[in-house]
């Protein structure tokens, strides 16, 4: 099935860590579509300078006002999704200043595209952290009440060639199987990629069993095979650190968890507004983190 992917850029070229991380982790992506997005941020010292250095040539279908920044990065990113085998009609590409914040931007856009996932660089990701940290702020408080932000986030650090897979953190709440569901439908055509459920034993349940036993009934739903699912449980003094051993342990290109858990422990400390995937977002190095409300 064909998926749907905004990936933001930024002014810098060589960077671009979520397209990189796209052409890294599938295995053919010419069946998918790509919206680039470039947020010219309000507080970026040479706004005015970059604004009045506007694209002079062809847009070439860029939707937006193209400056000569946002080209050399646009035509940096469809290079590297051209070589990846990524047609070139199945990229949009569109370009803004900012309006509402770059998050409240990136989230709307998000949202109104119908998107299978919103994909980050990880120097956009310093945004994303900052007004999460603040669970006091209005702006986070309001976007979290009216559940704005519906698309699942990807946080990408610069991808490494031998990092492949992905690791679900599951808790037996709602939103940790809807982490499973997403996970389960973006690998479904992905053969070359498997998935590891793993559960954090707090000690505050004894329903590890039927928890897995969900999670492989949603993987399964998407055409996921037995050999390609792996179940594993960790114990550790902390949550977050039990969570980065499993990763450097298993060279996971991806980690998924929800936004939100239930209960306690393992399961409170899921919460995008200060908990353990704020500390993930700050902790995680080389590989990329899922976030799926």
């Amino acid at each position: 099935m064909e998926k749907n992917f905004l990936v933001t850029i930024s002014n810098d070229a060589d960077i671009l860590y979520g397209v990189r991380f796209v052409c890294s982790f599938f295995d053919e992506i010419s069946d998918h579509k790509i919206t680039l997005l470039h947020i010219c941020r309000r507080d970026d010292l040479g706004m005015e300078e970059t604004l009045s250095k506007m694209w002079q040539g062809p847009n070439n279908g860029v939707k937006g006002q193209l400056t000569t920044k946002a080209k050399r990065s646009i035509d940096r990113a469809i290079e590297l999704l051209s070589h990846h085998k990524m047609s070139i009609d199945n990229i949009m590409t569109k370009t803004s200043a900012e309006r509402y914040g770059k998050v409240r931007d990136i989230l709307t856009e998000g949202t109104k595209g119908h998107y299978d996932a919103i994909v980050l660089g990880r120097r956009a990701s310093y945004s994303l952290q900052w007004m999460f940290e603040r669970p006091a702020d209005e702006t986070a408080g309001e976007i979290i009440r009216d559940s704005c932000c519906i698309t699942p986030i990807w946080i990408c650090p610069e991808p490494l060639p031998d990092l492949k897979n992905v690791l679900v953190c599951i808790d037996g709440s709602e939103n940790s199987f809807r982490a499973v569901d997403h996970v389960g439908f973006i690998l479904a055509s992905q053969e070359h990629q498997n998935v590891t459920l793993f559960y954090v034993d707090t000690g505050g349940s004894s329903k590890t069993a039927d928890i897995f036993s969900k999670g492989v009934a949603i993987l399964d739903e998407h055409g996921i095979s037995s050999e390609r699912i792996g179940r594993d449980t960790g114990r550790g003094v902390t949550v977050v650190g039990t969570i980065l051993r499993e990763i450097e342990k298993g060279g996971y290109a991806a980690v998924a968890v929800g936004f939100h858990g239930e209960g306690a422990g393992f399961a409170k400390s899921l919460n995008l507004a200060g908990g353990t995937t704020v500390k993930l977002i700050s902790r995680v190095k080389n590989t990329s983190l899922w976030c799926c409300p």
